[in-house]
Formats: C-alpha cells, structure tokens, sequence
C-alpha cells in the first residue's frame, strides 16, 4: 500500500525533525527503520542494499556459498548514504507519520536499556546513578512497538538484583513479570543515601510481584474489587549499618553468636537502645516528606530483611511490625516513626529470628533489614480507622474439618478490622475460618457454638488515643451504622438462631450482632476472587503460597506474599486396632492431621489447674521461660509439649505464653481443653504461631478429654515421678506445675508413640516398647 504524495511528504518531515532532534542516533535510527521495513515484508534488507548498489553503478552482491570466505567488499560511505536515502524514500511511501514515531521511541528505548544494563551490572553502582537511569528510561513513552523480551530481560534481573533480592529462585519468576517501568515508581518511593545501595526486601519483593502477578491477571474494566498495593515507602537495607555506625550499636551485631538465653536476657535492653537512637540526616529529611505526603493516615511499619519471605524460610512473624497511629505535630509524629523503624532494626537481635537463623544454617549471613513504611489499609469510622476485612488465604488447606473439604482448594482466615487477628493467637475468639471449595461449610456444628467462637473484638487504629486499641463490636458500631460491607460480615442473633441482614442497611441492636461474614460468603463473589488470585500466584510461583490481605470495600489489597509452609507427607498412618487399655495414655477424634511420632522419651505436662493456681502474670510468664530452659535442656525431638488451651497465646489466661525459642526443640505440641477450666485450644492453622510448627517439624494436636468417647490417663499424668528437679534443680519451685515425665523411667522402659490418622480423624498416644 503506497502513501498519497502530501502523506509522503508529511512523513518525511516528521523523519528529518527527529533526526534533527536526535543527530547522534541518526544511524541507529535508520538502521531501525531498515529492520522494520524487512520484518513487515514491505522490502527486504538484501533488495534495499542491492538497489543502493545499483545506483552507486556497482554490480550485484556476490552471493557466497562458502561460509569459510569473508565478504570480498564492505560499505564505503557513499553506499552508506544511498542504503539510507533508499530506506528513507521506502518510509515515505508505505509508512505513517506514527509509525516514524515508533521506530525512533523504539530506538530510544534500545539505547536507554543497553545504558540501564550497563549501570545495572555494575558492583559499585550508587542508588542515585541507578535511579536516574531508571527513570531516564522511563520518561520514554511506552508506544505500540515493545522491546522483544530477550532484549530487557538480563536488565531487569540486573534491577531485581541491585534492588529487590539476590535469591535466584525469587529472580527466576519476577523477571518475567517486574517490568522495568515498576522500578521507577520504586526508586521514587526509596529512602537512603544517593551514594549507598541496598535493597528493599523480602516482604516488600514479595508484595510488588503478587501484585504485578494478579494486576496482570485482571482483565475485566471493572473488576469485584480491583487488585492494589497500600501506599508504600521503603527504606533500603543499607540504612540500618549508617544507623548502627551512627549510634555506635556496631556491638549488637554479634549478639547471634552468644547462648540463646543471654540474647533472650539482653533483648529488651537492645530494644531501648535502639528506639533512643539518632537517624542519618538524610533519612530524616526523607521522613519528613512521607509524613507530609502521608498527613496523618495511620502508618504501619513492617520488617522487609533481605532473608524475609524468601523460598524455604519465611521467617512468619520474627521481626517486629508497628503500627504508628501518626497523630500529634509533625515533631511527635516523626518521633513515633523513629521509635517504630527502630523497633524493627532491633528484632534483628530477638531471640527467635536468631534461634531460627541457627536452625536454617543462616546464622553467619549478614543479616540486613530493610523497612516498609505504609498507610494502613482502611476506612474511617468515628475516631476509627481499620479495613472492614482483612486476613490470610492459602492455596492449600492443611486443616480439613470435613470429608467434603480438598487440600487443593485452599483455606483463609478472615476477621473484621486490622488482620493481626487472622495471624496471632489472640483474646478468647477466633477468626473466620473458610475452605474455599465449601465457603458455607463450618467447623462448628450450631449457631450456639458459632456464637460462642464468633469474633467479638475488633483491632483498630483509636485516631483520638493515638493508638492501636481492641475494641468490642457494639463500642465500635455506637461511631454508627455506615460502615461500608457491614451487611456483608455481621449476622443478627434471635432465637438461637443467625440471620443475614436483608438489605445493606444494618439496623439491629449492636449487642445482638455477630461477627461471622455469612452474606460476604454467600452472597459476594469474594470467595471466588480470593481462589482465582491464590491459583494464578500458585501456578507462577510452582509451589503453594499464602496471601495477606486487606481491603476498605472497593480495592483488593495484598499484604504480603511468600511460599506457604508446608508438613512433610508421611503417608497413610493406621491406628492399632488392640491397644491395651492400659496402655493407652490419651486418644483425640477431633482436628487430627496424620502424623506417625515414634519413641517419645518425655512428656513435658503443664495441667490447666495448677496453670490457673498460679498466683500473678510474673509467676505465668516465668513458668515459660522454665518451658523454655527444659526445651533447650532436653535432647532435641525426644519430648512432647501438653498443656492447657493455647501455647502461645498473647493473652497468659488462655495458655502458656511461650515464644518459638520455648518450643522449638519438641516433636509435638499439644493443647488440652478442660471444660471446668474453660480452657480451648485454636484451631491456629493459619498463624504465624501454626507457620513455626509446620517449618520446624513439629506436630500439632488438640485434646478434649471430657468429651464423651475420649480418653486421657490422668492417673499416670500424676503418678509418674517428676524429673523435673533433676534435669533443672534451679527450678524446683515449679515442681508443682510442671510435671516432666521420664517416659521409660515410668513404664518399665517403653516409650510413648503418637499415630494420627486425618482420614478417621483419631488419633492415639499409647505405650509400646
């Protein structure tokens, strides 16, 4: 198809003004042009050369057969110039005005990418010199011709590198979705020295690929709930050692070589060290424009450390997360963002990263942590702020309650306002617990029991106490009824029985409200949202995942993103079907995963009275750090841990308040609920809590021993000898609450073998030699 003569000329014009423009690309432009013309059919590289060598008076090219002999001629300058007017005048006719456009932004972008790689691949790169590069490039508008993936990939792994994660298997999957256009929205948001370079993390690596993973998923205009991040700033991992030298902490960074018990005894020190510490001027200066982009939106202020989220070690939970309600002056604002960021720095010196650090043969990495400083995904209520929902999905569901329920459907936890409930083991309630293939199937077996379980406190930024605060629901609703999908997560209480509101407006008494998100599950295609999100990041990442979210009721935000923590599969297990009773020490028929645990030499039993009898929070806080000192005591796997309701609990009332670094030596834990106690365990599949099991091969169970049907020898729990002087006679005072049971010693030298099978849901713990 050939141009009209003024559409000739006008595409001429337009050529010459951008070679005029760009005189130092003039050959690479028409070197483009040349490449375009071939690609498209209009003429092909060979015919333009031998037309140009035509009118120069020269013969044809001499086509040789012999790939050992070299072209007898190359160009002189005089073809040169005739291959580009003939190019030129082929342009004129079968090109338009936008098409000239395109080859030359597409030049420009060729030039810029070989530049950016350079720079990239470069060891002593400085921030400032790789983000003006980026964002050079990025100044090019996008156009219709994309660089072939071939020409951008080693460039964006070259960013990746310098800015996210060395990890090759994080590296190997965002290079074919970070778009070298995401970097500079990153570099723009990044916080440290022009002359330093560090990276923004695992947390934050991970939430930017989901999202650009799901982003790229949508294809509707206007999705249910369209896919986001939270507004985010991130300090790079170099910022912490400029803090340290700053503060002279340098010290502190051998605290991961000293005996896990003096890290445990040193760590609140550290901490007020730390949140009394000076920042970089620089980053000062930066935090003040985060805060005057930000106003007064509560913040939050999460760990993103280099070894973070990373494939094989997620880390759940080990390093601090703040949140800083952002009131006050501009001064007691940025007070709060120091304080909070230097929290996070300080974790690094926690007891349980360092202790999981050891176990995963990481300890002599250099441990950097960067930061991710974000608004709090919510809506304002009153003097609240929180998202309506908020929680975690797994694309596989370890916790089957359920025959109907299938592992590959997947599972989340969902809660109303701020998700620290969908992933700690908190308060006397529990989060909302839905298998994806069967989202109205529930755990409990009547609207008593769901009411009894429901969640009744909702985590919430108090904008007025300038604080994160629990508050009761019918609290929260006096701010009024206008809280958008409130019809969506509560249920009104009459007659023992639950009904969905009718109709969007929720007019019911608050005090005969609950908490159980039945019409978001029945009525919402949220379910179906959430398991398309988890199949796309499954299928990308090659293994099961977990998702963090949030959302105000008009965005889908991610969180946070990693591999999801997976038990090894010991295949099928079967109950021995003539136990002596005798012989038998506990059995359970409830939440039973199969599991086969074999030559168990001690029980380490806390009972839920002698728990309740101890007379303050000091003396329950102290009975674990004693749990702690008979983890590190014993030989490691040969103990199970039983104790009353929920080990790990943030509240002492519902359970022993152990952190991971108490527990990490045993092979199982178990959790005993006593009706006359009130204790219950958790189903905690889910929690960052549940994540540390699962990673560090520890089995979990649940007790109900009044249950009908259910066994439990208390009479050997009690009349075995207590060993416990023995093994730490430093704590013979908590002889009386803490039973530790030689188990050969107490049964004529046999040992105690758990075998669980999930498909009968029966588990027994019997003596066998």
């Amino acid at each position: 198809m050939h141009n009209e003569p003024d559409n000739a000329a006008e595409v001429t014009r337009r050529l010459d003004e951008q070679l005029r423009l760009r005189p130092h690309f003039a050959e690479r432009i028409h070197r483009e042009l040349l490449m375009t013309l071939h690609r498209r059919g209009i003429a092909s590289i060979d015919s333009i050369h031998d037309e140009a060598r035509k009118r120069a008076g020269l013969s044809k090219r001499e086509i040789l057969d012999d790939p050992n002999q070299a072209e007898r001629d190359r160009w002189d300058e005089r073809e040169r110039e005739l291959v580009e007017s003939v190019t030129r005048e082929y342009v004129a006719r079968h090109f338009v005005p936008a098409d000239v456009d395109d080859v030359v932004n597409l030049t420009l972008k060729r030039e810029e990418v070989q530049s950016l790689e350079y720079v990239a691949t470069k060891t002593n790169a400085s921030f400032r010199e790789l983000a003006d590069k980026v964002q050079r490039f990025c100044e090019l508008p996008p156009g219709e011709t994309k660089l072939a993936p071939a020409e951008v990939v080693g460039t964006r792994v070259a960013l990746i590198r310098h800015f996210v994660s060395d990890q090759l298997e994080f590296i190997g999957i965002a290079k074919n979705h970070l778009k070298i256009r995401d970097f500079d929205d990153i570099t723009r948001r990044t916080l440290g020295s022009d002359r330093g370079m560090g990276r923004i993390g695992g947390k934050a690596g991970g939430m930017l690929l989901a999202h650009r993973i799901l982003a790229d998923l949508e294809t509707d205009d206007e999705p249910y709930l369209p896919v986001a991040i939270p507004d985010s700033y991130y300090l790079r991992s170099d910022v912490v050692e400029d803090f340290l030298r700053l503060n002279r902490l340098d010290e502190y960074q051998n605290q991961k070589y000293k005996p896990i018990e003096d890290v445990a005894r040193e760590y609140p020190l550290i901490r007020g060290v730390f949140r009394n510490g000076d920042f970089p001027l620089k980053v000062v200066h930066q935090l003040r424009r985060i805060l005057a982009d930000t106003g007064t939106d509560p913040l939050i202020v999460r760990s993103s450390s280099l070894l973070e989220d990373r494939f094989g070690t997620a880390f759940c939970g080990k390093y601090a997360s703040v949140f800083v309600a952002n009131q006050g002056t501009v001064e007691q604002r940025l007070r709060a963002l120091f304080g909070a960021i230097a929290e996070v720095y300080a974790s690094v010196m926690a007891p349980d990263p360092i202790l999981y650090r050891r176990e995963h043969n990481l300890i002599d990495y250099v441990e950097e942590m960067a930061v991710l400083i974000q608004r709090v995904v919510g809506v304002r209520f009153g003097d609240f702020l929180f998202p309506p929902i908020a929680g975690v999905a797994f694309s596989r569901n370890e916790y089957r309650w359920s025959p109907r329920i299938k592992r590959e459907d997947g599972l989340m936890r969902i809660v109303m306002g701020l998700g620290t409930r969908a992933v700690d083991r908190s308060g006397s309630e529990y989060p909302r617990m839905v298998a994806l293939g069967a989202p109205t199937l529930r755990a409990e077996s009547d609207a008593k029991e769901i009411l009894r379980c429901a969640q009744r406190t909702v985590d919430v930024m108090d904008l007025k106490r300038n604080r994160l605060r629990s508050i009761r629901l019918p609290e929260l609703l006096a701010s009024g009824r206008d809280l958008p999908m409130l019809d969506k997560i509560v249920s009104v209480a009459r007659d023992d029985e639950l009904y969905m509101p009718p109709t969007q407006r929720v007019d019911a008494d608050p005090a005969a409200l609950c908490i159980t998100f039945d019409k978001l599950l029945r009525a919402t295609p949220f379910v179906e949202r959430v398991r398309e999100m988890l199949a796309r990041l499954e299928n990308v990442y090659g293994v099961p995942v977990d998702l963090e979210f949030a959302t105000d009721g008009e965005k889908f935000y991610v969180l946070q993103c990693r591999t999801q923590s997976q038990a090894a599969d010991c295949g099928p297990v079967t109950i021995p079907s003539e136990i002596p009773h005798e012989d038998v020490v506990f059995d359970a028929h409830r939440h039973v995963r199969t599991a086969l645990v074999e030559g168990i030499e001690y029980i380490v039993y806390i009972d839920s009275a002698t728990y309740n009898a101890l007379p303050s929070r000091e003396a329950r806080l102290e009975l674990a750090r004693v749990v702690g000192r008979i983890n590190h005591k014993l030989p490691a796997k040969s103990f199970v841990l039983i104790g009353p309701g929920r080990w790990g609990s943030n509240d002492i009332r519902l359970g022993v308040p152990v952190r991971y670094a108490d527990i990490n030596h045993c092979c199982m834990l178990i959790e005993v609920a006593r009706q006359k106690d009130g204790f219950a365990p958790e189903v905690s599949f889910g929690t960052h809590f549940f994540q540390d099991l699962v990673e560090a091969g520890i089995h979990y169970l649940p007790l109900y021993p009044d249950e009908e049907g259910n066994r439990f020898n208390e009479a050997f729990f009690k009349n075995a000898p207590n060993a416990l002087i023995d093994l730490l006679p430093d704590d013979a005072a908590f002889q009386h609450s803490i039973h530790v049971i030689h188990v050969p010693a107490a049964s004529g030298g046999r040992t105690l073998t758990v075998a669980m099978d999930a498909e009968t849901d029966h588990a027994v713990a019997h003596l066998t030699r």
